[in-house]
């Protein structure tokens, strides 16, 4: 009696998680339903090839990771970070892209390895689109940024993000470009 007791029970729940597995919902989540107010700007609409994961080697064999995200409302959002050889974090950048009043605007900020804010950084280095179409953003320096004289975002070919960092002559940084390639 036990023994049967204890096979219908099994058979019981085998059918139902049959049933729950089969169910529509279960399945497939219905998809989000954003409100409008996360509607994508339309100024952001030609920056929307930097969207994706990015990993780039560098010829000293450190590595960058740059991940953007899709435009939601008026602003788009990312993380940069850079790995040592040694596998440990070189440092952390976090960046935005926002809609203004007066432009569209590159704002970034440099974190040391363990997320400190570097004493020579302590400011918000902000950038103003100077152009964008075509699968090619570039952003000029403002403010404590002003020796940057552009950095360009541009895609070669469908899973190729090279960025290019410009620096004035006045200068001591020299200008470099990084090629990322798209991550699956």
């Amino acid at each position: 009696m036990k023994m049967t007791r204890c096979v219908v029970l099994t058979v019981a729940a085998s059918l139902l998680a049959g049933c729950a597995s089969t169910s529509p919902s279960a399945e497939r989540p219905a998809p989000l339903e954003l409100p409008p107010n996360a509607a994508p700007a339309p100024e952001l609409a030609e920056l929307s090839f930097m969207v994706g994961r990015w990993v780039c080697v560098n010829p000293n064999k450190t590595v960058n990771d740059e991940h953007w995200t899709a435009a939601r409302g008026t602003s788009m959002a990312a993380l940069f970070r850079q790995v040592r050889r040694d596998g440990k974090p070189a440092f952390h950048e976090v960046s935005q892209i926002t809609v203004e009043e007066d432009g569209v605007y590159l704002r970034l900020r440099h974190l040391h390895a363990k997320l400190e804010v570097p004493d020579n950084r302590k400011e918000v280095s902000v950038f103003k689109l100077v152009s964008a179409k075509d699968n090619r953003a570039e952003f000029a320096g403002t403010g404590s940024a002003e020796q940057v004289t552009s950095v360009v975002y541009r895609l070669d070919g469908p899973d190729t993000l090279v960025v290019e960092v410009a620096f004035a002559p006045t200068s001591r940084e020299k200008g470099f470009a990084s090629r990322y390639t798209r991550e699956r």
